[in-house]
């Protein structure tokens, strides 16, 4: 009887034990409240595969803005969503490391004067191997919510640069439209000229071939258009015919306010990467402790039969037998995993610097553009600018008093689309340099 309450015993731990179930905190939700307190958005929290979700924060009966285009892709774009279901599979890797297997049972029925014989084996080496693997499987869930948003913060910045193109590509084709209009109205004075002999046939066929070349320049920036839209419909969820309005945000431009070293610091503070980076090493030293817990392979064997005699059915045992089984760790001492799991540790220290390294030029490829292209953008715009705008006023003056001809004007109004295209440009790059920086640092930082 004192060897059945053992075994009771014996079986009422291993049941209770596996009916624990490892669970964890982090989650989807937690993703979504590291995206909302580094950069204002949040993940959908019912998200289904072939269905479009929009946040309730956006409306888009006046046309979707930046921000609002950015808030529909976390909650919609494809390749993010799938990445994101990564979530839910090492949670069911952490179920499955809380796992104990099952007893083993084997039982001989009595034959040809043979007695009732069998024996049940129950794994004990969970006991001290279960919490290594579910501290494995925990530190990888977290690893993986770091990683999730890294990927939420691409789709952020993937967003803001298509946005950013788009609105240059349309500024481009309405530049190029205007500067088509100018071009063909100096191909035709010059025909006129021409005609009267003023200039050469050379000259005028140059106007005309300058005219036509503006005239494909539109038509390419209208293409463009197409192009980026589409594109950016895509990150958003939509399918690339979708007719969607998108209005332009103004962004306020001024000079950094922060330090290139308090950026460094504060990519240091919220880089995913790094943070992944450093849990990664958290879980090969987890690991390597696993691998080493392995090298002993306990199991306590429960024996039985029937002893004539002693009562009881003849098909039931009424006698037991316990004893161990164990795996001397004589030849085999994990050797191999062990060591591969060491190297696995190397290369994550390794792989912790290389990011901080990788960090660090991020930050100051990122800081430099915004810093250059702003200068730039600072001298079109107190400089370039001003002198075009002073230019085809002070020609259109000259030209109403009946100093000069219409040509001049029309020369200068060019010049004046030129200045206005590079504004643009810089202005869309002074959009991607913004984005591109706060997405090194993981982290929006406001520039007013």
């Amino acid at each position: 009887m004192k060897l059945e309450r053992q075994s009771f015993y014996i079986v009422l731990l291993i049941t209770i034990v596996s009916a624990c179930t490892p669970t964890s905190q982090i989650s989807r939700d937690t993703v979504s409240d590291q995206i909302k307190k580094q950069y204002g958005f949040d993940l959908s929290s019912d998200a289904k595969p072939g269905t479009n979700t929009m946040p309730p924060s956006v409306d888009t009966a006046d046309g979707i803005a930046e921000d609002e285009a950015v808030s529909i892709a976390l909650y919609n774009n494809g390749q993010y969503q799938a990445d994101l279901a990564q979530i839910s599979i090492v949670q069911a890797d952490l179920i499955d490391a809380g796992v104990v297997s099952n007893p083993l049972i084997r039982y001989l029925l009595p034959s040809g004067g043979l007695n009732v014989s069998g024996y049940i084996n129950f794994g004990f080496d969970f006991l001290w191997q279960r919490p290594k693997r579910i501290a494995v499987a925990q530190t990888e869930i977290e690893r993986t919510a770091q990683n999730m948003a890294a990927r939420g913060y691409t789709v952020i910045r993937d967003v803001q640069t298509s946005f950013a193109d788009l609105q240059l590509a349309k500024d481009r084709a309405a530049i190029f439209k205007d500067n088509a209009l100018i071009r063909g109205e100096i191909a035709r004075l010059n025909n006129v000229r021409f005609r009267v002999g003023e200039i050469s046939e050379l000259e005028a066929s140059t106007a005309r071939a300058d005219s036509a070349a503006a005239v494909d320049d539109y038509i390419k920036a209208s293409l463009d258009t197409i192009i980026r839209t589409n594109r950016l419909n895509t990150l958003l969820g939509y399918t690339p015919d979708t007719i969607v309005a998108y209005k332009t945000t103004p962004v306020n431009f001024l000079a950094q306010k922060i330090s290139r070293q308090e950026y460094y610091t504060l990519a240091y503070d919220n880089q995913p990467d790094l943070r992944s980076a450093q849990i990664a090493i958290n879980a090969a030293g987890n690991r390597l402790g696993l691998e080493r817990s392995r090298i002993v392979a306990f199991m306590a064997t429960l024996g039985f039969n029937n002893v004539p005699g002693h009562g009881g059915s003849k098909v039931l045992p009424n006698a037991f037998q316990p004893g161990i089984q164990m795996e001397l760790p004589v030849l085999n001492r994990n050797q191999g995993k062990i060591a591969r799991v060491r190297a696995e540790l190397e290369q994550a220290s390794y792989n912790y610097v290389a990011i901080r390294q990788r960090i660090l030029n991020d930050v100051a490829d990122a800081y430099a553009r915004y810093e250059q292209t702003y200068k730039s953008y600072e001298m079109y715009n107190g400089n370039v600018l001003p002198s075009l705008l002073d230019a085809v006023r002070l020609s259109q003056l000259a030209y109403q008093r009946g100093d000069i001809s219409y040509i001049p004007v029309l020369e200068a109004m060019r010049q004046l689309v030129n200045g206005r295209l590079r504004k643009a440009e810089i202005e869309a790059e002074l959009r991607r340099s913004i984005s591109q920086l706060n997405f090194v640092i993981g982290k929006k930082v406001e520039m007013q």
